[in-house]
């Protein structure tokens, strides 16, 4: 399929490739963030250019944005980026039930309901031009999710201690104010549970006052543990734990597609399958990753052939662990941040107390970003992109490869700011 504009206009106007390898990186590696959420999506960035001017003051060369089921901001993105010197790369999340594992009661990435997968994409370059195979998936996940919403918001509104503070919430009314606060045209705007959450917290907070709102919120939470009063971060998460969760007050089902299709979306629209990696950022590793050798091998035989971690999770050797041995199976790794909830980090990926990320760490995700970036580029020229190959030597040949041109491209890119 051909590349979508954006892609077009920003890597094909590159030189060919003969021309482009002759220009290395001039450096062994650079800083790199594979994973962030650009608005309107749920998180901490206010805008592109809040996201492109912190990511050049922390020399991030290579910026990914992996958004939920809504494209338009990536245009802007792009080409703010390019103007900086910074090479976009672009992705999506997509959240799975692989029912064989739910029945199997098998945790994956998701650290409380079995069977739940989350899968990325990686380089994606018809976002702006989705073809007629591609929209069924793409649409469902939209109207499922739409639905979704607008079944807990009925229930947020039915709470009858939240009646009583006039709290009235309406897909709508969130959705324009999220708009006018991200500067983006409100059709972009399709609502996530971490929405609801903070108009939930705003409007509690405007209503009840500081010398009641413990009480209040024990209450409305049926706990007499010690709640969040202060802290909005905190407080928003408290209201989806005992309010949003299964069996709670505002729960509705999340509308699910199967890891297949996803991997078919992620495919239309022109990108690779990335498996987002949790390990030790919950208490308990899940079975799915138990080891580094068993995650390898549940990957493998999926056919995904790429993977990503989001390291301000995981303990410095258990990501190190993690991260080695998955590249001795030939497997890409990238890194990023999130950006998904209200608290600001920074866009250079740490590990978890702010950490440091090793020279050896950084390096194997700038590998993984430039494998993206030559993706990008080899599809804007009308060439296979990143593939998965059962072969290991053939999966290890592939990324030397593209990693060497990815590099040249991000110094294509940097050169042209």
């Amino acid at each position: 399929m051909p590349a979508g504009n954006t892609i077009q206009k920003i890597f094909g106007a590159l030189p060919d490739q003969d021309a482009l390898r002759r220009h290395a990186y001039p450096a062994p590696y650079a800083n790199t963030n594979a994973h962030v959420h650009l608005p309107p999506n749920f998180g901490s960035i206010a805008s592109v250019d809040e996201a492109i001017q912190k990511a050049k003051s922390e020399q991030i060369a290579v910026l990914g944005a992996t958004n939920y089921y809504d494209y338009a901001i990536y245009t802007p993105f792009a080409h703010a980026a390019v103007k900086v010197g910074i090479t976009p790369i672009f992705g999506i999340e997509v959240l799975t039930m692989d029912d064989d594992l739910r029945q199997k009661n098998i945790l994956v990435n998701d650290p409380k309901n079995p069977g739940k997968f989350y899968i990325c994409g990686k380089g994606l370059t018809t976002f702006d031009a989705i073809d007629e195979a591609t929209l069924p998936i793409w649409r469902r996940i939209r109207e499922g999710d739409t639905q979704r919403i607008e079944e807990m918001i009925a229930k947020i509104n039915a709470i009858p201690l939240l009646k009583e503070r006039g709290v009235c919430l309406s897909y709508q009314a969130i959705a324009r104010e999220i708009a006018a606060l991200k500067h983006v045209p409100v059709e972009t705007v399709f609502l996530q549970e971490r929405h609801l959450a903070q108009a939930v917290q705003q409007a509690l907070f405007a209503s009840v006052p500081d010398t009641e709102r413990s009480a209040f919120l024990q209450k409305l939470y049926q706990t007499d543990s010690a709640v969040e009063t202060q802290d909005v971060v905190k407080a928003q998460n408290d209201i989806r734990t005992y309010l949003f969760k299964q069996g709670k007050a505002a729960y509705a089902d999340e509308r699910y597609i199967s890891p297949q299709e996803a991997a078919q979306l992620i495919l239309g629209l022109g990108g690779y399958v990335s498996y987002p990696i949790l390990i030790d950022g919950v208490p308990t590793i899940s079975p799915f990753e138990a080891t580094p050798d068993a995650l390898a091998e549940h990957l493998l035989a999926r056919q995904i052939g790429a993977a990503e971690f989001i390291p301000t999770r995981n303990d410095p050797n258990t990501l190190t662990m993690f991260v080695k041995r998955l590249r001795e199976y030939a497997i890409p790794i990238g890194a990023g941040t999130e950006h998904n909830d209200a608290a600001w980090l920074p866009l250079l990926p740490t590990c978890r107390k702010s950490v440091p990320l090793s020279e050896e760490l950084q390096k194997i995700f700038w590998e993984g970003a430039c494998v993206a970036a030559a993706h990008q580029y080899l599809r804007a020229k009308d060439h296979p992109g990143f593939r998965f190959f059962p072969n290991q030597a053939e999966r290890e040949a592939q990324i030397r490869d593209f990693a060497a041109l990815g590099a040249s491209v991000v110094a294509a890119i940097a050169a042209r700011a």
